[in-house]
């Protein structure tokens, strides 16, 4: 290292910044005690926005593989396991544990990705490799977690949005709605959750998708919305719901398999029609006056192993030109959408079920939750210390009740670098 140190003093500042801002967040962490010339580099605000731009340029994924279905009970114990991988497989890190329950995973288009487990939220951040349970949100009288997860760059915070019902009427609804602000390495105070004034007029279906400090949700079909009002949006500066119509009134009919995600900081409305199997991509071009835009149509019988009856077509993101789809194969695709060809990724040995996200690494810092959670967190800590490593036979008492990234770590040894588990 000291050898390298001379040989970086060498150069000149912005070729050094250069290499540097390659780097992962984490062996830069590490690099701050190289020297103080490093330091200083690695502190200085034109690195960290250098960083940031050369992140945004090769995103990340996480992928999520667990034994149990969402829809499967929540006292059942599982292995959770986390792999963090580039584009390219080039593995970072993996992790794994022992839990009870589903764990639903929501990106934020952004470095931050939203868990939940047994109807709590935790943070985790890929480039730290450090995760936080969120304070106790509202209960809610209906089984559906709704929630949304995003980043907002002009003010460097993350919003997590979670709509509950308050009517014990099992034939009504009544959606309030709390927010959850994250700003960078402040403390999170059992308070964090603020509840707002107007409530949600419909129930929602999917998580909720950030674009233009809007959130946007499909309405549920239990509602049976009209066409006018299919899709709802929660203004973050106001507080106030609105709604958003659909952009096709024929796929509406239809009830084609429809999300909603954020493209290049737009909103957009994805369209798979069964016959002809194509995907429409609509781009909310306006949304003051709601004006959508027909940018893109896939022809899905393109797409290696598609089958019209069994593949689920997710748009996971946008990257260098390609779009970033999973289709229920080992490996994920990537859509040109000048030359309209598909290109086939690594193998990544995905399965059906595997959860993914796109992530672009940040020295955004959890920083840390109240004493209160502290406690806690040290509690479940002290209890796992006396249990068996994994692959031992766990009893009930020896898993953890819920994702406690405390606990996955503790159980699991983590990769780093380049290695697999």
């Amino acid at each position: 290292m000291r050898k390298l140190n001379a040989e970086m003093g060498c150069l000149p500042s912005e070729i050094k910044f250069n290499i540097l801002s390659r780097l992962p967040v984490r062996m830069l962490c590490r690099c701050k005690s190289v020297s103080k010339d490093w330091l200083q580099i690695i502190s200085d605000p034109y690195f960290l926005k250098l960083h940031q731009e050369q992140s945004k340029r090769n995103k990340q994924l996480l992928l999520l593989n667990q034994g149990l279905g969402d829809d499967e009970d929540d006292t059942r114990p599982q292995f959770v396991h986390f792999l963090a991988t580039s584009l390219e497989k080039e593995v970072h890190f993996g992790l794994g544990g022992f839990i009870c329950g589903y764990v639903y995973m929501i990106p934020s288009g952004h470095d931050l990705i939203c868990l939940i487990n047994r109807g709590h939220f935790h943070i985790f951040s890929p480039s730290f490799i450090k995760g936080i349970r969120l304070p106790q949100a509202k209960l809610s009288n209906c089984l559906e977690m709704d929630a949304g997860f995003g980043y907002i760059p002009s003010q460097n915070e993350y919003k997590l949005v979670h709509m509950f019902d308050v009517n014990p009427n099992p034939f009504a609804y009544s959606i309030k709605c709390e927010i959850l602000t994250l700003t960078d390495g402040a403390t999170i105070g059992a308070d964090a959750w603020k509840e707002i004034k107007q409530e949600c007029p419909f129930k929602v279906s999917g998580w909720g998708v950030l674009a233009n400090n809007k959130f946007y949700w499909i309405v549920s079909v239990v509602c049976t919305p009209c066409e006018e009002k299919s899709i709802v949006s929660l203004d973050l500066e106001t507080e106030t719901f609105d709604f958003i119509p659909h952009p096709h009134y024929v796929s509406y009919l239809e009830g084609n398999d429809m999300f909603l995600v954020e493209l290049k900081g737009q909103l957009c409305f994805i369209d798979t029609f069964a016959y002809p199997p194509v995907t429409d991509i609509w781009v909310l071009v306006d949304p003051v006056r709601k004006i959508w835009v027909k940018e893109h149509r896939i022809d899905l019988t393109m797409l290696q192993g598609f089958d019209d009856e069994q593949t689920q077509v997710l748009i996971h993101g946008y990257e260098n030109g390609e779009l970033v789809i999973s289709s229920q194969q080992k490996s994920l695709e990537f859509y040109d959408t000048r030359r309209k060809i598909f290109r086939k990724g690594e193998d990544l040995n995905l399965l059906w079920h595997t959860g993914i996200c796109l992530y672009t690494e940040s020295f955004f810092s959890l920083g840390i939750v109240d004493s209160g959670f502290l406690r806690q967190l040290t509690t479940t800590l002290l209890r796992l210390q006396r249990t068996s490593v994994v692959g031992d036979v766990y009893t009930a008492e020896q898993i953890a009740p819920d994702l406690d990234f405390e606990s996955i770590l503790f159980q699991t040894t983590a990769t780093f670098q380049g290695q697999c588990l």
